[in-house]
């Protein structure tokens, strides 16, 4: 039948947004991150304040995510910011492994895909409500 949606389209429909928003994000977090070294080398904020500013910016870069990826979205929004937030967080972790040349999986790779999944679902899920 000409115009129906098969099943691999419907599920290309819903990667795109997703990858568009972890690119996004991952670009916006290494901004972010290089805006934080400035401010560490400048010495306005000192170097305890690292661990809170890394967790800062990245529930806010897989709220990013999931805010991209749901913009369109009308079903499952919160599965959509599910996703876009545990890609984004993969997508970070490979990025910064590359640049820090070690891979090494941890339990703290596991928090952070948690952190990154709930951020992204709750975004989804506040935005689909605030559309409404």
């Amino acid at each position: 039948m000409k115009g129906s949606k098969t099943a691999d389209t419907a599920a290309a429909g819903i990667w795109m947004p997703i990858l568009k928003g972890a690119l996004i994000a991952s670009a916006c977090s290494i901004a972010l991150i290089v805006l934080f070294a400035v401010v560490l080398k400048q010495e306005w904020a000192n170097s305890d304040s690292i661990p809170v500013a890394n967790s800062v910016i990245k529930v806010l870069s897989a709220a990013l995510a999931a805010f991209i990826a749901t913009r369109k979205c009308k079903k499952r929004c919160w599965l959509t910011g599910l996703l876009a937030g545990l890609i984004y967080t993969l997508l970070a972790f490979m990025v910064f492994s590359i640049l820090s040349d070690s891979f090494s999986f941890s339990l703290a790779l596991l928090s952070d895909m948690g952190i990154g999944a709930l951020s992204g679902m709750l975004t989804a899920m506040l935005v689909q409500m605030l559309r409404r």
